[in-house]
């Protein structure tokens, strides 16, 4: 055999020792090199320890025959698309269909034809070379190089069925990873630098997690990767790997001059437990992951059957609300936003409300956190944009005149065009835009700041009002204001609950006052519910203020009745 390596290697198969001599020396002299064995279980043997680039077997060694012995070198995964071809003296109909059952790449007929059996297998490993390539883009991630979640699937069932056949008691563990972070990159410094640190991410895990046993790592969309951990100890081995990468993932990613901290959220489910085959299993480990992000936890979550059912009630709800928006079944209350000189109104602010037949009244955080996760929220955001124009032209109507709050969401920056459809909203019901105040919270703000620039640039032009909801939670740099269409601030009510009592969070709120005095906008506190938190606020010249204490959200008629032109509006005591 040459020690050439460039030249292919080629297993040969065949109990004629005279057959093989022919078949090594016409092979090597036509550039192959080539291993060659006198029976099945040698061939098989040799397969499982050599990288061959093709097999030639003959049908009829004894014992163990061609077809038995193709079947079982075609047994193992990694030799699942070697080429195998068969030679046989057998050319009938039969014959072959046998040998593609037994899972042959072609077959050669006997008596073979020496001078043109080497360009023959350069034909043939010339095919399995470009469906080799065919099946790397199939399988493969285009973007880190790493298995992708077609390939994935396929390794968890080979993983699982692998378990079956042996009747051993060991597990197939799934870890199900979901990267928070890659998104603000992306907003803040271009598609580039976040598919950049994406990359750099999976590289790291992919280092990190090829040294353990028994262990697949795969990228399945988005930025979201599953390990897969097979064989003696997966149960341990996996809960381990899954706390030790919260570290790797916190470790900061460098790219170019640029270091960025990302986050991680991870479930984990095991077979057979938490299912027997690859789907179910997969969609267990993605169910703890969700609970692990909705709840913050710092620990990977594993699954267990709670999680499951909330997660089908999730489903549940989800597509309870897609009937509910399709059929129209939610209504908008408003809810009264006062100047705190006068308590005169100077605005309402919409916020949807859902109460289903089966689900009874949905709370509002729960539902739009549903919708955020799907594409329901574009179609919320219109619908709610959409009721709040014609209210406000409704009231217009019957002498009340007021602006109306609208919240958005980012994703609604990035896959719609607010305002454009305000601008149609708007214009069916003869309003001025200039009476629309488009209300995004600080952390969705940031998610993707080019889009909701843009976007927010564009709803000025208008001549809507902008407002920051929730602000002081979305831990972000506060130099995005002076860059950003803001008009107006809305404390958090997490801020104003303990402003009274709580020197930390009144010194927040006098620090939010000034900074809008001196960027010149307006401050909305959020969530008064006390009359100590109104006494404070006025002592500090806030200049709008929301609450129970002055008023719930109402339904649209409620507003007319209390604020319209027969209405003497109560003033808060000075």
């Amino acid at each position: 055999m040459s020690d050439s390596n460039d030249r292919p290697l080629l297993l040969i198969a065949d109990d004629d020792e005279i057959a093989r001599l022919f078949l090594v020396e016409t092979l090597e002299q036509a550039g192959f090199d080539t291993i060659s064995a006198a029976d099945g279980p040698s061939a098989v043997a040799a397969a499982h320890s050599s990288p061959f680039r093709a097999a030639l077997l003959d049908v009829d060694m004894p014992g163990l025959d061609g077809y038995a012995t193709c079947r079982m070198i075609r047994s193992r995964p990694e030799l699942r698309h070697l080429p195998i071809v068969m030679i046989t003296g057998h050319d009938d109909a039969e014959s072959i269909e046998r040998a593609f059952e037994a899972g042959a790449t072609d077959f050669i007929a006997k008596p073979l034809n020496w001078s043109l059996l080497p360009h023959r297998l350069r034909y043939i490993l010339r095919n399995a070379d470009a469906e080799s390539q065919l099946r790397y883009v199939a399988y493969h991630d285009p973007l880190t190089g790493l298995p992708n979640a077609r390939a994935l699937t396929e390794q968890v069932q080979t993983a699982i069925a692998r378990t079956d056949a042996d009747g051993s008691a060991e597990l197939v563990g799934i870890i199900h990873l979901d990267v928070q972070g890659c998104g603000r990159i992306r907003s803040s410094f271009g598609p580039d630098a976040g598919d950049r640190a994406l990359t750099a991410l999976a590289a790291r895990l992919d280092l990190y997690t090829s040294v353990e046993a028994s262990t697949a790592l795969a990228r399945i969309d988005g930025d979201r990767f599953v390990v897969c951990v097979s064989g003696a100890g997966a149960r341990e081995r996996a809960t381990d790997l899954a706390q030790r990468l919260y570290a790797v993932v916190e470790e900061p990613v460098s790219c170019g001059s640029h270091q960025f901290c990302l986050a991680l959220s991870s479930g984990i489910a095991f077979s057979p437990e938490h299912g027997s085959d690859a789907q179910s299993l997969l969609t267990a480990a993605a169910a703890a992951k969700h609970h692990a992000l909705s709840s913050a936890a710092r620990a990977a979550v594993v699954y267990a059957h709670d999680i499951g059912n909330r997660a089908r009630e999730h489903l549940a709800l989800e597509e309870a609300l897609r009937n509910a928006v399709r059929d129209e079944q939610l209504n908008v209350h408003f809810q009264p936003k006062l100047r705190i000189s006068d308590g005169l109104l100077v605005g309402v602010e919409a916020l949807l409300r859902w109460h289903d037949p089966r689900f009874g009244k949905v709370p509002a955080d729960r539902f739009i956190r549903i919708a955020e996760e799907s594409s329901l929220i574009l179609q919320l955001g219109r619908w709610v944009a959409q009721a709040a124009c014609r209210q406000s032209a409704n009231w217009r109507g019957q002498g009340l005149e007021t602006s109306v709050a609208i919240n958005l969401s980012a994703r609604q920056f990035v896959h719609d065009d607010p305002a454009a459809f305000i601008h149609t909203y708007t214009s069916q019901a003869a309003i001025d835009p200039a009476s629309i105040v488009i209300e995004i919270t600080e952390s969705a703000l940031i998610q993707d700041l080019e889009a909701v620039r843009h976007g927010l640039t564009e709803l000025r032009k208008l001549g809507c009002r902008v407002a920051v909801d929730d602000f002081g939670t979305g831990y972000s740099s506060l130099a995005y204001l002076r860059g950003l269409p803001v008009d107006e601030l809305k404390i958090d009510k997490a801020f104003i609950r303990n402003v009274a009592t709580d020197p930390i969070d009144a010194a927040i709120c006098t620090a939010i006052l000034s900074l809008a005095r001196t960027l010149n906008l307006g401050v909305t506190a959020e969530g008064v519910e006390t009359e100590a938190q109104l006494a404070w606020l006025r002592r500090h010249a806030c200049g709008e203020v929301q609450g129970f204490l002055l008023a719930q959200p109402m339904a649209a008629h409620e507003i007319l009745v209390r604020y319209g032109k027969h209405y003497l509006n109560r003033k808060l005591m000075a």
